[in-house]
């Protein structure tokens, strides 16, 4: 049994709408924020675009409706990267990827009806490739730790653009009507290879969202169950109040911002489970060695790490701390299937004398202390200042 290219859009869109519905429905269900409301843009370009197309598929009268299907197909990838950059707290630019889509149903209507099936054809794949790339690097590039979800939607991205990049290529030098794009990269092939990938997305993008939504709702206590460490709830009004109390008398406070080494690669290896379990390791420890009138929190941006406020400490203090946490942590094994591993933290120590007593750019200033110590090899310290140094004993 064969299925005519009318028959097979049909089905394709009947298999988006459920599947990309389905990420529309949970994300109204839990009354969603920006990158909630960025991927159900996407997911709801992605069944505009199928719809469309079933419609330019019925006649020569329908070919308006290549514009909007073009439009909406490329502002599905470039919304979905936009929602990835409001994921890892950067500008979405949703503005340039509303241009981008407007731009490309454009070149449809201006070349009117005798434009034919494939007008602004080059447009739309050049800016879909583009679009599905810039996601999956944003997705591997980027702060985000969501895990295999992240990897999986990054993999789906990176397909999906190198897919459009080929049609594009063979567009450009052979044309739309010869055999090798005809049978390899048509209008046929491409609808199979869209339905499997939005399918595929719209559930890793539910699995992201759901974790984001479990941590959103435990950052309404004040500590964090899993950890014990402080959520941000509680921890950043106690922090604020600290310094200025501190400020008053112009007395040193240290911050130490102390992440566990590899927990994205235990993630992705074994499990989230295994993952959390360092990362609760982690927290344990740094608690039995915190001083007294010490604060400390989980890291509200989903990097598995910790901030350690120290009141009275100067920054040798503060090193000598991390230290003792980072050998007591590497002395500590965390089980995975099948064996045992030990692991390291990198540290970044920041000082009110050099990053002043407002808690924003304290925890800055030690969070990028500590992201380069990662970025030097881990199992390190970092002190940020004028003077910065680094500490691996």
């Amino acid at each position: 049994m064969t299925l005519d290219l009318f028959t097979l859009l049909v089905v394709s869109a009947l298999v988006i709408l459920t599947s990309a519905g389905m990420f529309v429905a949970e994300a109204w269900a839990r009354a969603g924020d920006l990158v909630d409301r960025l991927w159900t843009l996407s997911f709801a370009a992605a069944i505009t675009t199928a719809l469309a197309y079933v419609v330019g598929s019925l006649g020569d009268d329908g070919w308006w409706a290549n514009a909007v299907g073009n439009g909406a197909s490329v502002l599905c990838v470039w919304a979905m990267w936009s929602g990835i950059r409001a994921y890892q707290r950067r500008p979405h630019r949703i503005l340039l990827s509303g241009g981008l889509a407007l731009v490309t149903a454009a070149a449809v209507l201006l070349h009117g009806p005798d434009g034919g099936p494939w007008a602004g054809g080059a447009l739309v794949l050049g800016a879909t490739a583009v679009g599905a790339l810039a996601g999956g690097i944003a997705l591997l590039r980027g702060r985000l730790r969501a895990g295999r979800a992240a990897l999986v939607l990054a993999v789906i991205l990176l397909v999906a653009g190198l897919f459009y990049a080929v049609r594009f290529a063979v567009f450009i030098l052979a044309g739309p009507t010869s055999p090798a794009f005809e049978q390899y990269l048509g209008t046929s092939v491409a609808t199979l290879a869209n339905t499997l990938l939005v399918n595929a997305a719209a559930f890793a993008a539910v699995t992201m969202r759901a974790r984001t939504a479990r941590a959103k709702a435990a950052e309404g206590r004040n500590f964090d169950p899993m950890t014990g460490a402080r959520t941000s709830h509680s921890f950043e009004p106690r922090a604020v109040a600290q310094l200025q109390r501190s400020a008053e008398t112009l007395a040193p406070v240290a911050m130490v911002h102390l992440v566990p080494d590899g927990t994205e690669a235990l993630e992705i290896a074994f499990g989230r489970e295994v993952a959390e379990r360092a990362l609760v390791t982690c927290g344990e420890v740094a608690q039995v060695l915190l001083p007294p009138r010490a604060l400390m929190g989980l890291e509200p941006d989903e990097l598995a790490s910790f901030q350690v406020l120290l009141p009275g400490w100067e920054v040798d203090d503060a090193v000598a701390w991390a230290s003792a946490v980072r050998k007591e942590l590497i002395a500590t094994t965390v089980a995975v299937p099948g064996s045992r591993v030990r692991i390291g933290a990198s540290a970044g120590v920041a000082t009110t004398r050099a990053a002043g007593y407002r808690l924003a750019e304290l925890c800055d200033a030690a969070r990028g202390a500590a992201q380069r110590a990662a970025a030097d090899g881990g199992n390190r310290i970092v002190v940020a200042g004028a003077q910065e140094r680094s500490e691996t004993r």
